[in-house]
């Protein structure tokens, strides 16, 4: 416990997930408050006049999702300035924000992820999938935004006629939209604190997708820590995150996200390297059913960032 100690817990931001960001944070400070030199900054949308603001900090606790925030250009930024922070580097954070390039990365090394096309629109909006680029399996499909998080824009579909509807939708994040198969079966993840695999954790949501409601609103999915798979299942799909994570090279910490089919044959679907931290987030939950209160995880981040 050391008072003199200033971390600067980064948060809000101008993405999709800034509310989410603000509940990140200030669990963070409350968490820590009273044990270090607590200052909290608040990014409206520039990071360039961050120096200042950041330059006398021990530590920054970056409690951003999305955008600038976690796509490697505030990493870069603060590289620059040799400012120490939480989370992985601008390289790691960059590929992670790109689903497409991570899902690309996992099929050459031999993860297993639904298949997948990449669309992008055109200026009005419109896009056609047979331009050679027509998608190589069946409905239902998966259409999302390529590089968000929180489940922003995303949509299943069960056919043709709903795809530019989907389309559209995705199209107010980006002009870089994935198709993907929709496996059917159990929402899992797998949280990475250091280099060790956190036990699993099953969603259950209440709709028939763990979209932003179920996952920011308290009682709207149920979950399961660990989550009840054969021991030799969960080992796997813990050391395929593992693998994920030390092929991006992410650091401190990092959540991996998959699905499985009925078959219980696991598929990837997306790695997050600033994963939600608040009440009802999943790595916490991870966490303590591996042993850790929410203040010890914390404080374990902080350490790992200042190793």
């Amino acid at each position: 416990m050391n008072h003199n100690f200033k971390v600067k817990v980064l948060l809000g931001g101008a993405s999709s997930e800034r509310d989410v960001s603000i509940h990140t944070g200030l669990g963070i400070i409350d968490a820590i408050e009273g044990k270090y030199q607590v200052d909290t900054i608040y990014l409206e949308s520039d990071i360039t006049d961050l120096p200042n603001q950041l330059l006398d900090a021990d530590l920054v606790f970056n409690a951003l999702h999305g955008g600038i925030g976690e796509n490697g250009d505030l990493q870069s930024f603060l590289d620059l300035y040799n400012i120490k922070y939480t989370g992985s580097g601008p390289k790691a954070s960059k590929i992670a924000m790109d689903k497409n390039l991570t899902k690309m990365i996992a099929t050459s090394n031999g993860i297993p992820t639904p298949n997948w096309i990449i669309v992008k629109t055109s200026l009005d909006g419109k896009v056609s999938l047979d331009n050679g680029n027509s998608n190589k399996f069946n409905y239902p499909h998966v259409v999302k935004p390529n590089n968000e998080g929180s489940t922003m824009g995303l949509s299943i579909i069960s056919s043709n006629s709903e795809l530019q509807d989907a389309i559209s939708k995705a199209g107010e994040f980006t002009n870089e939209i994935m198709i993907e198969e929709y496996i059917s079966g159990r929402e899992i993840t797998v949280g990475i604190l250091g280099y060790k695999p956190l036990p699993i954790v099953e969603i259950i949501p209440n709709h028939d997708l763990y979209d932003y409601t179920c996952k920011y609103t308290q009682g709207m999915s149920k979950y399961i820590c660990p989550a009840d798979l054969p021991t030799q299942l969960t080992q796997e799909i813990q050391a395929s995150a593992l693998k994920l994570y030390n092929l991006l090279g992410c650091k401190h910490y990092a959540r991996v996200d998959f699905r499985l089919n009925e078959k219980n044959e696991f598929y990837l679907l997306e790695i997050n390297t600033l994963p939600g931290m608040t009440a009802t987030s999943l790595f916490p939950k991870a966490a303590k059913a591996a042993g850790l209160s929410y203040s010890q995880l914390i404080e374990t981040i902080l350490y790992l960032a200042l190793d």
